[in-house]
């Protein structure tokens, strides 16, 4: 990945991110991040005290940087948004809307790696796997709950189990990301999936 220049700590950050996806966090020891990092053991211990202190800022970083690049794109990145740019796009426009949500999970490297890194190790560590569930999972289905929510309030879409229609919709998306499937692929198939799912959804349907 890309490195951060100029700041040690993310330096550091960014070797550990390839180490933990590469090799598993749990065989990844601070002399490895340190030897990456290319300097000595107990330099690595100025900048944290071990691998749990570490692993923390690397998720709260790499959390954030996922969050603040779908909200660059212009899509809604938390459930707390304002849904409304939604209802307002005609059919072509809320194909691309709904598309920039999701393209930086194939098209930008470190986002990628960041999944892979939490997909990697998610059975071996439960935090992992928490993270991994709360950052592709419930998070994204609370996100589509709260647009479909809107969509109905605001008639455009009929009245339907909001959660099912958010499950349903994120759940081949999220298979997408799973396979690391190209962001020309997963762009084709999330404008046909936007496509379908309104003509089932919409209200004069």
């Amino acid at each position: 990945m890309p490195k951060i220049e100029g700041n040690p700590r993310d330096r550091i950050l960014d070797d550990s991110l390839v180490l933990f996806s590469e090799k598993g966090y749990a065989a990844t020891t601070m002399r490895d991040i340190a030897e990456a990092a290319g300097m000595k053991a107990a330099s690595l211990y100025n900048h944290f005290k071990g691998k749990q202190e570490l692993f923390d800022a690397l998720t709260e970083r790499e959390s954030s940087y996922v969050e603040s690049t779908v909200r660059d794109a212009g899509a809604m990145a938390s459930p707390e948004d304002d849904p409304h740019a939604y209802s307002c796009a005609k059919s072509q426009e809320l194909s691309s809307l709904v598309w920039d949500s999701y393209a930086p999970f194939f098209d930008n490297a470190r986002i990628k790696l960041f999944m892979r890194m939490l997909a990697s190790n998610r059975y071996g560590e439960d935090r992992f796997r928490a993270l991994y569930a709360a950052m592709f999972i419930e998070r994204p289905i609370e996100l589509q709950k709260t647009i479909f929510s809107h969509l109905v309030d605001a008639g455009v879409f009929a009245p339907c189990d909001i959660e099912l229609a958010a499950m349903e919709f994120h759940g081949p998306m999220l298979m997408l990301m799973e396979q690391e499937a190209s962001a020309d692929h997963a762009r084709a198939f999330c404008l046909r999936h936007v496509e379908q799912f309104n003509d089932a959804h919409r209200k004069d349907a």
